[in-house]
């Protein structure tokens, strides 16, 4: 929904042209008023604004100068002048300055209405599918590298996908490797930078390392480099298809002597000592994971030195398992606790199960692994539940002896039940908490429209109130009362204009003018819009008569 902000010095002006956007239906816009530039420059400040409809001659800030303004702080707003008058040096001028359109005041409000619907139709236009389509592909292709890295590091860390989904992005992330292919995984470390070094330098630095592996590799392989962490980086290595058996187990063979000589490469011309484990032996894309996890055990744990390490998948790594087990823990865990901030139980338990089944259900809980997965999740449970504000409220209806000790549960099932109902409590309470929110956010909007009901009620103004964009307090006021506020606020008006008509002796004009209607003929319009009746006959209706005296 685009948002229009109409402004005019004349108030029956814009009041007229208020009410009727309001009443389009087909075409719904969000709709504010103003009846001065200077007022209408402090809403657009205040609140997004999509489509300007100004009259060009104002006092005081005219129409091209809001416009100007406005387009300083809405680029993309498109403007509609009014004007009374064939003022054609005003007209060029304001198309010059980037109008959309001007209109005279003497034309048809359905003209006004055609100008401001064809200014909508150029904005969703500009935001069109194609063009943001096209858009995101240029962008995509810039950020093709980032793109390459991220999905490179899923795989190594356990993210699922079959062949044909691999191999799906593998040619839109135009990487050089066969999704069905067995793969070599190598990796590496900087061991030492330069005391020296500039900000800026360790990147370029691993750019070489990059371009040392490669240059090495290159004959009969396709390699794919990616660095992460501040000083790792790892390749993924295929050889060309179509080598037989025999040339195939040599160049394996070879592959830890070339990457000796990378290694050598540079620390003579890179400056730069690096270690390196690489995998000789290939692997299955599922099985990418775990070569991971062993080839990490092994360059973390060393051999001797602490330097300049050269080892191969074919070193002794008898914990790698279990370095595997835990790093895919630390993923799902913290996809646990993603499910359980968007409140989706249904996943959170999914994932649970999953997580629990890769132990061992009977597992007792003071084994490795266990008791590893049990103190992360506590941890990862804490951490929300204070981020949450629960930790004072939720002790009461929980054991937190069981969240906090591992001794409490016989295994691993009595855990993971307990972290279950634990994760539903925590959705019950955050969502019982966001509905108490929400209706506080609604009570606070409807009161100030009761003691405000004359002055200012746009949308943007009442976001203020409530420290929300306009837009969501739309929504969320619909979503928790079923209704617009728009409506709300007619159902006020009415309610109070009604009780000064029959209980007051003010005058027809102060009471529109009371409830924020600034000319006498659109209150008029107001009332007998809702209930068919001008506000003197309903005056007239519900007055008593004096008794006639014979």
């Amino acid at each position: 929904m685009y948002r229009l902000l109409i402004v005019d010095d004349e108030p029956i002006i814009v009041e007229g042209l208020f009410d009727k956007f309001l009443q389009l239906t087909e075409r719904p816009f969000e709709v504010c008023k103003a009846y001065n530039g200077e007022e209408a420059l402090g809403i657009a400040r205040r609140a997004r604004v999509d489509l300007l409809l100004t009259d060009l001659k104002m006092p005081g800030m005219d129409g091209l100068q809001l416009q100007q303004e406005v387009q300083q702080l809405w680029p993309k707003c498109k403007t509609v002048f009014l004007t009374g008058h064939n003022d054609f040096q005003s007209i060029q001028s304001s198309m010059r300055g980037g109008a959309f359109d001007y209109v005279l005041k003497m034309e048809m409000d359905y003209k006004i209405i055609e100008a401001v619907t064809r200014a909508a139709d150029a904005i969703a236009e500009e935001n069109s599918h194609e063009r943001m389509l096209s858009e995101a592909r240029h962008r995509w292709t810039q950020a093709l590298p980032i793109l390459c890295k991220e999905y490179v590091l899923e795989l190594v860390e356990g993210e699922r996908s079959s062949p044909h989904t691999r191999a799906a992005r593998f040619s839109d992330l135009k990487l050089p490797l066969d999704a069905q292919a067995r793969v070599h995984l190598g990796i590496g470390r900087v061991d030492e930078w330069p005391d020296d070094i500039r900000p800026g330098d360790k990147s370029l630095l691993l750019y070489g390392v990059h371009n040392v592996i490669e240059e090495h590799f290159a004959e009969g392989c396709r390699i794919v480099f990616v660095t992460y962490g501040n000083d790792r980086f790892l390749w993924l290595l295929q050889l060309e298809p179509g080598l037989d058996h025999e040339t195939a187990l040599q160049r394996q063979s070879r592959i830890l002597g070339i990457v000796e000589s990378a290694q050598t490469a540079c620390r003579t011309y890179l400056k730069l000592p690096c270690s390196f484990v690489a995998g000789c032996e290939p692997c299955d894309w599922e099985e990418l994971p775990r070569k991971f996890g062993q080839l990490d055990f092994l360059l973390t744990r060393g051999l001797g030195l602490g330097r300049e390490i050269l080892l191969s998948d074919a070193s002794p790594s008898p914990s790698a398992t279990n370095d595997t087990a835990a790093r895919l823990q630390e993923r799902e865990i913290t996809q646990l606790m993603q499910a359980l901030e968007r409140k989706d139980g249904i996943d959170f338990h999914r994932r649970l199960a999953a997580v629990s089944s890769a132990i061992g259900e009977t597992e007792a809980i003071q084994s490795g692994m266990a008791l590893t997965l049990f103190y992360s999740l506590s941890s990862s449970f804490l951490q929300l539940m204070n981020r949450s504000g629960l930790l004072e409220s939720l002790p009461e209806r929980i054991d937190m002896n069981k969240l906090l000790g591992a001794q409490e549960h016989a295994a691993w099932g009595d855990a993971a039940k307990f972290f279950g109902e634990l994760a539903d409590l925590v959705i019950e309470k955050v969502e019982a908490e966001s509905g108490r929110e929400s209706n506080e956010v609604v009570e606070r909007v409807q009161h100030f429209v009761r003691e405000n009901i004359g002055g200012d009620l746009s949308l943007a103004k009442l976001s203020e109130v409530v420290f929300l964009t306009p837009f969501y307090l739309s929504r969320l006021y619909k979503q928790q009362t079923g209704r617009s506020l728009t409506d709300y606020i007619t159902e006020i008006k009415l309610s109070m204009a009604k009780d000064m008509l029959v209980g007051t002796n003010s005058k027809i004009y102060e009471v529109g003018i009371h409830l924020g209607f600034h000319s006498s003929p659109y209150f008029n319009h107001f009332f007998k819009k809702q209930t068919n009746m001008t506000p003197q006959e309903y005056r007239d209706t519900w007055t008593p008569r004096p008794a006639k005296h014979d």
